[in-house]
Order: structure tokens, then C-alpha cells, then sequence
């Protein structure tokens, strides 16, 4: 995940560090991040956004709810920056992309998988 994390965006560094605030206070975050409640307060008015090594701390302290609340903004934000680069280029060059073929049959297993489980029929 480490990758993953490193291309988030500010906004969605900021948006974890909203999750884990939901259930802690800024002081508890920060003791448990390792830094100072000002440090918080700094991401929060977006002065400065929480490093990598900050997010994956999050994510380690993260309850389950929260962990899987901050995979979905993690996938959010790749998800959207990889559409707004295939927005820009002629997609039939990259169809042969080893990446792109292992991301289709995962999504295709990801949708087969939902389908097959779902009460309701299409």
C-alpha cells in the first residue's frame, strides 16, 4: 500500500485524518500518531498535509471501520486520477498494458463475484 499512498492527494490525506477524528479528539490523535496537536491543527486548515509516514500510521491505529473507510478514499483518489489520465489519451494504446489487463480481470471477478451474490435480478 505504500505506493498507493504516496500518490494521495492533500485532500485525501485530510479527509483520513476526518475519519480518525470522528473518534478521538485531536490531542488522542496526535499521542497516538506521534506528533503534536498542533500538528493536527496545521493539517486541518491545510497549512501543511499529513506525510506518508502519517498516513500509514493512521491506517496502523485505524479501527476496522475506519481502516476500510480509508481504503475506499485511498481507491477513490487513484481511481480518479487514473480516469482523468485516461480521459487524455486513446485508450485502444494502452488495452495491451499488462496493469491494465491484470485490473480488468479483477475488476471483472470484483463485478461477477457482486452479481452472483446479488438477490436481485437484472
Amino acid at each position: 500500500m505504500e505506493k498507493a499512498i504516496h500518490n494521495l492527494g492533500k485532500d485525501a490525506r485530510l479527509h483520513i485524518i476526518h475519519i480518525l477524528l470522528q473518534n478521538r479528539s485531536k490531542k488522542e490523535l496526535a499521542e497516538e500518531l506521534g506528533i503534536t496537536p498542533a500538528a493536527i491543527t496545521k493539517y486541518l486548515k491545510g497549512t501543511t498535509h499529513p506525510s506518508d509516514e502519517i498516513i500509514e500510521k493512521c491506517i496502523e491505529i485505524a479501527n476496522e471501520e475506519e481502516y476500510y473507510e480509508i481504503v475506499k478514499i485511498i481507491i477513490n483518489d487513484i481511481s480518479e486520477a487514473l480516469l482523468e489520465l485516461l480521459g487524455n489519451v486513446n485508450i485502444e494504446n494502452i488495452l495491451e498494458n499488462e496493469n491494465v489487463q491484470k485490473l480488468k480481470k479483477l475488476l471483472d471477478k470484483a463485478f461477477d463475484k457482486v452479481l452472483s451474490t446479488s438477490s436481485r435480478f437484472i
